[in-house]
């Protein structure tokens, strides 16, 4: 085809942009299986392809990497050739060297026509080519690419950057984890942390430097999201009360919510649906990446599914897309930042409650059993007033009880502190070192 010679003289004329590392596992390329870039909309998949490719160029000639973006507009309008012939017009052209495998890298590829046959039958028939894939948008998201391909993928989640990540961004020195507290450095990380907390770590929005900018653009994420991936995807007919029941959703991020709470309070204001058409407007939530819901821990499978959940976004800077920040918010922030934490290295995350209303805000059961871990851990933003540290404390201390462990960690804004209480070691750590630190920590 034309349009592929064209294209791909193009990419092999092209010059890498510049780009501030991810930190992203880059030992995919010997595994047999297919790595898929898992993420929500701008999260920074196309820039960790460049990543890799910049990578691989480091052990393989650039003639055998081929990178092509589905979505540009040379290679419109699609019709499967785009892809069913791209390794037959790049061997013509360019002969690849016969010493390397030749890595393909293909960028939103749910848009091309029969993409699943194509990508299957190259996987099965081409063992000197790799594949790699990304993808998302209203037609399939990026999760369903690996359901299609079951049995032949490797999912590699992609977040909004880390605060490690968001340092480096911002050109920011990070010392030895042991001497953050006694650092020259310390009081410049708070401040930077304080923009984490309030703006997210959306690749383009951490880069822009002026404020209204970066509103403008979560509200066009938010948009997006809301338009493309949910109404279009989901043919919403009733998309104004889908928008509604989004934002006050989002407004109880970090707090417990129900369907049927949710429901009532669309009911409040003039808007009638189902209890079923709010679990499906939750799911809906779920699978744009927008958001999730954390059950609570309880062995009875019942429990985790009829008590209320707990409800996060996937970046802070959303937050403000649906309500304005008052200073009683920056405790729901700064959980939510740790619970994006978590969610990037732990696969079972849940809170607890019990019947008094004590609560311990996340429980990871894996760690129960590990000597050099904290199975549960709690956020309070500031842990100075006394009526706080009974609270969080007394909470902490019936779930140590209850799960037969003796340590739990507080996260703050800017504390450090270690005491025991009642058997329990209880360890007082602000987020810019926990989340620093995260990295080292070992999984059960």
């Amino acid at each position: 085809m034309e349009k592929l010679r064209y294209y791909l003289q193009w990419w092999f004329e092209y010059h890498l942009p510049n780009f501030v590392p991810r930190d992203f596992p880059m030992d995919l390329f010997d595994v047999n299986l297919i790595p898929v870039l898992v993420g929500p909309r701008r999260s920074g998949k196309s820039t960790l392809f460049f990543q890799l490719i910049s990578k691989l160029r480091e052990r393989i000639p650039a003639k055998n990497i081929i990178y092509v973006n589905y979505e540009d507009d040379r290679l419109l309008p699609l019709d499967g050739r785009e892809l069913s012939e791209l390794l037959n017009t790049y061997r013509q052209t360019y002969k690849p060297s016969p010493d390397h495998f030749v890595y393909l890298f293909l960028d939103e590829i749910q848009n091309v026509p029969g993409w699943e046959k194509i990508i299957r039958r190259i996987h099965e028939t081409e063992p000197r080519v790799k594949l790699f894939l990304t993808g998302s948008n209203s037609k399939m998201l990026s999760r369903e690419i690996a359901t299609s391909l079951r049995g032949r993928t490797l999912p590699q989640q992609v977040y909004p950057i880390s605060f490690r990540e968001y340092l480096r961004f911002i050109q920011i020195e990070i010392p030895e984890i042991q001497t953050l507290k006694f650092s020259t450095h310390k009081d410049q990380i708070l401040n930077a942390f304080e923009d984490y907390l309030r703006y997210g770590g959306f690749p383009e929005v951490v880069l822009t430097s002026k404020t209204f900018i970066k509103e403008e653009i979560l509200k066009q994420y938010m948009n997006t999201i809301f338009f493309k991936d949910i109404v279009e995807r989901y043919s919403i007919r009733n998309y104004k009360a889908l928008d509604i029941f989004i934002k006050i959703l989002s407004r109880q991020m970090a707090s417990l919510v129900s369907y049927g709470k949710l429901q009532n309070s669309l009911k409040s204001i003039g808007i009638g649906i189902s209890k079923n058409t709010i679990i499906d407007y939750f799911s809906y939530v779920e699978d744009a990446m927008l958001g999730k819901g954390v059950a609570i821990f309880s062995y009875s499978v019942k429990d985790q599914l009829q008590y209320p959940r707990k409800f996060y976004l996937v970046d802070n800077g959303l937050y403000r897309t649906v309500a304005f920040l008052k200073e009683g918010d920056n405790g729901r922030l700064l959980e939510n930042l740790v619970y994006g934490m978590l969610e990037r290295k732990f696969n079972e995350i849940f809170y607890w409650k019990d019947k008094n209303g004590r609560e311990v805000d996340f429980v990871l059961p894996r760690l129960f059993d590990n000597s050099e871990a904290f199975p549960l851990i709690q956020v309070c933003y500031s842990f100075v007033d006394n009526s706080v540290r009974k609270r969080e404390i007394t909470a902490i201390l019936k779930a140590c009880k209850e799960f037969k462990v003796d340590k739990a960690l507080i996260i703050t804004r800017d504390q450090w502190e270690d005491f025991e209480t009642e058997g329990i070691k209880i360890k007082v750590l602000p987020f810019i070192e926990w989340s620093l630190a995260l990295n080292e920590l070992r999984d059960a």
